[in-house]
């Protein structure tokens, strides 16, 4: 039975959803809207003097005066960056760092923009540095009043010009969405497309209030990330009741949603390394500004073997501030902020170029053994971690679609299920052009992946009872802003990684074990996709083998061999700890009183989430409950009821999957948007199942449950999959004989 202490902040986190907004949810969400962009353009003049209460005053020339200085402190960087290429300080292809910049590689526009973003960053500390110590103003308080001022009559404003696409009326009455996710707002041509900014649920905590990581309540600095990781995570763990596709599609779905980037080198676009080969810390004369390394304690039980002290961690490139106002950093969100395919079909449109064949609406592809699979990259040492050309490695939208083997699956069958739609629209649709056919097939793809995703995985996620509450209120709002938040991005969404084992074992058509896979060896290496009968083990094995339950108990392959060069490699909770303090997350504390649970000023007071044994670690581990870290504290609440997460998780999540939804114009379900599929048309897209895309993408996949999230049981028997119980989309009902929308 739920403990009384857990289950009054429950009821008050849903009284305070559905009755605090009650008469206003039209507009509402789980959650104040996030922050557009910290500050609010300010119409009128630039040249105005603003006037702070105490007399502070900031003239248009002090603005142009620290924009100089912004751009002057960007061109020193150069004469480091060419001692460092001297030195040959940069990251080495087949280690660890190597395998941490692929997943987060970054593209030209996020460096480029991420460039003009660091300019204005250091022109806000100036301003910050010439006006606010003098008026004895706190960082914070600091920060929040500067970002009152526009670029406006900067060097800035032209920047803020390009940032901002106009949108023509062909675009906003277009029958598909776009690529790079812009022109979905009617009014907004920029929001939740990609290279815009992660969104805030609360203001950001830097220690200068602009982008220095935040420290702990006693002044000291934070304890080591990997100390936190160390003496928090146990190996081995218990298996769930649900599958390996939970914690996949997890990752599908992130990928979808969001793609952190690393930053590079500014003058050159050179790799940045912040750690010797050796693993060891650098000299200070060879470490970058955006070096933001992890430090590794003498005595870790895991790494003190290898004589390792230091573990790469490169800070985030910064987002260009969408608002056009000086301001706190904010780090740059790649993907699209929807629920698009952008995993499948890219951000950018010469991406989505390079993945077209532009015949008959098909995707690329490359054939083995007469099976058809993912298009190969042009420099697979640099887009896996490789040192042979001459290996597999493939490409996709997303550059994270090696990282591991069932995820090169999943793509795999969604590529194939592109193609297999893409060719029966053609077959009955003789008139289409290619790209008609390659638009609504992959108008089908997204609605699939949208329907699966909503209606088979999120109910598993957030608990029936309360994910049909939230689904109450989910139509097309424009006044709603489905941008992702950077606590959902860099915090929430990451923890599925606990549920995934490092033993991927190999499935047979009677579910047998065939083989298996150590999942250390296969990292950016997904050679073993093409190798004959792999692809659909590795399918049966999605759907048959038990993944791990949510907590602190990592597979050795993420906690200590993520990215391995074969002898050590990095630890992901602990870079998944620098991320949060890199992006200025507030720490766990903030986000538990947002979610409607009390201010934890003991760690005792934490006992309405969290077990006995659980505190006493926290309290060896931090100083205060004030300093523990967002991914840190929301993995350790006991989840809600039917729910994967505890309260604080489970709020950021059901909010970012109502905004997701909510603010998205081009949302299946949506009978407005410009050309809405029809009633036919939805009710075939919603007899698709994931289990439906197994049986039609594998090559020879003969069986499957009929929810493949779940083991096999005796409510969840396996069926052919020509049977009814995987009932089939007909595409019958996209003839151009037909009425097509009605």
């Amino acid at each position: 039975m739920m403990s009384r202490k857990l289950a009054m902040p429950l009821l008050g986190v849903l009284l305070w959803v559905f009755f605090i907004h009650a008469g206003t949810f039209a507009t509402a969400t789980l959650l104040p809207q996030p922050i557009t962009g910290i500050g609010t353009p300010t119409k009128g003049d630039q040249s105005i003097i603003r006037l702070h209460p105490d007399g502070l005053k900031i003239t248009e020339k002090d603005l142009n005066r620290s924009v100089s200085y912004g751009h002057s402190i960007v061109n020193r960087l150069l004469r480091l960056e060419t001692n460092l290429a001297w030195s040959d300080v940069h990251v080495k292809k087949g280690t660890p760092s190597h395998g941490q910049l692929i997943v987060s590689n970054p593209d030209e526009e996020a460096l480029r923009q991420g460039r003009e973003a660091l300019v204005a960053s250091k022109a806000t500390l100036h301003l910050m540095n010439m006006f606010c110590h003098k008026y004895h103003m706190s960082p914070s308080d600091c920060a929040k009043y500067i970002t009152s001022y526009t670029f406006v009559s900067t060097p800035l404003e032209s920047s803020c010009k390009k940032f901002h696409k106009s949108c023509s009326q062909e675009d906003i009455l277009s029958s598909y969405r776009s690529i790079d996710g812009s022109c979905n707002h009617k009014f907004d041509s920029t929001q939740g497309s990609a290279f815009t900014s992660y969104k805030r649920l609360l203001y950001p905590d830097y220690l200068d209030g602009i982008q220095a990581p935040r420290r702990a309540v006693s002044k000291k600095a934070l304890p080591s990330a990997r100390r936190i990781s160390a003496s928090l995570v146990k190996t081995g763990g218990t298996v769930f009741d649900w599958t390996l596709a939970m914690p996949e599609w997890s990752q599908f779905v992130e990928h979808d949603l969001s793609h952190t980037a690393t930053s590079k080198m500014v003058h050159s676009d050179n790799t940045i390394e912040c750690c010797a080969p050796s693993g060891n810390h650098l000299s200070p004369r060879y470490i970058h500004p955006f070096c933001s390394p992890i430090s590794i304690p003498y005595d870790d039980e895991s790494y003190s073997q290898h004589d390792l002290d230091c573990m790469t961690y490169v800070r985030s490139v910064p987002a260009f501030p969408t608002d056009c106002t000086f301001g706190p950093l904010e780090q740059v969100n790649q993907a699209t902020h929807y629920l698009d395919g952008s995993q499948i079909y890219g951000s950018t449109m010469k991406r989505s170029a390079v993945l077209r064949s532009f015949e008959y609406g098909q995707l690329r592809m490359t054939e083995k053994f007469k099976k058809m699979y993912l298009p190969l990259s042009t420099h697979p040492t640099d887009d896996c971690q490789l040192t042979d050309d001459d290996t597999v490695c493939f490409i996709s939208g997303d550059s994270r679609v090696n990282v591991v083997p069932q995820l090169t699956a999943i793509h795999t069958l969604w590529l194939r299920e592109h193609n297999r739609i893409a060719k029966e629209l053609s077959g009955l649709n003789p008139s289409w052009d290619d790209e008609i056919l390659f638009q609504e097939a992959r108008r089908i793809v997204i609605a699939e992946i949208q329907h699966i995703t909503y209606d088979e995985w999120l109910p598993l996620i957030l608990g029936k009872k309360y994910f049909n509450k939230i689904q109450k209120y989910s139509n097309y709002d424009e006044n709603v802003n489905p941008s992702v938040s950077n606590g959902f991005a860099t915090a929430s969404v990451r923890v599925f990684s606990t549920l995934i084992d490092g033993n991927l074992r190999l499935y047979k058509e009677n579910r047998l074990v065939n083989s298996s896979l150590n999942l250390r060896n296969h990292f950016n290496n997904p050679s073993v996709i093409e190798e004959p009968q792999y692809l659909d083990a590795l399918i049966r094995g999605l759907a048959t083998q038990p993944s791990r339950k949510l907590n602190l108990r990592f597979a050795e392959d993420v906690s200590t061999h993520l990215y391995s060069n074969g002898a050590y490699g990095y630890d992901l909770f602990s870079l998944d700890i620098q991320r949060g303090r890199d992006h200025g997350l507030p720490p766990y504390n903030s986000y538990r009183t947002l979610c409607g649970l009390p201010e934890a000023r003991t760690f005792d007071d934490l006992s309405d989430v969290m077990s006995a044994e659980v505190i006493n670690s926290l309290s060896e581990a931090y100083g205060s409950p004030r300093d523990i870290d967002l991914i840190v504290g929301g993995i350790l609440e006991r989840p809600s009821s039917e729910s994967l997460f505890g309260p604080t998780f489970l709020c950021i999540f059901a909010d970012q999957f109502l905004r997701t939804r909510r603010g998205d114009r081009y949302f299946y379900t949506n009978e407005y948007q410009p050309a809405p599929f029809s009633k036919a048309q939805i009710r075939e897209i919603e007899k698709v199942t994931l289990a439906r895309i197994f049986c039609d993408n594998g090559d020879d996949i003969q069986q499957m449950q009929r929810n493949v999230f779940k083991k096999i049981s005796q409510s969840n028997k396996l069926y052919d999959c020509d049977s009814d119980y995987i009932p089939k989309m007909n595409l019958k009902v996209w003839m151009d004989s037909r009425r097509k929308y009605y």
